[in-house]
């Protein structure tokens, strides 16, 4: 049961954080170096993201804990 003080939220979660952080499909798609189409899939549930492209599109989401805790895993060569 849902009481008042709950807000709740429709769409994909990852589709509402990149809304929250004020950022179009596209501009986080080309910040973090992934399609905007396999992006837009993603965000849909339909495609998933390699450990390389979670990592760039944390940092571009801010989304700093996430970033840390993929870090050991990603190449050496992706920027940070």
């Amino acid at each position: 049961m849902q009481n008042d003080s709950t807000e709740t939220f429709s769409g994909p979660p990852l589709r509402r954080l990149r809304v929250a952080k004020g950022l179009s499909l596209r501009t986080a798609a080309q910040r973090s170096g992934i399609d905007p189409g396999h992006l837009s899939k993603v965000e849909r549930g339909e495609k998933q993201l390699s450990i390389d492209s979670l990592y760039r599109l944390a940092k571009v989401l801010e989304l700093q804990e996430l970033h840390t805790l993929l870090q050991p895993y990603v190449q050496q060569k992706v920027p940070a």
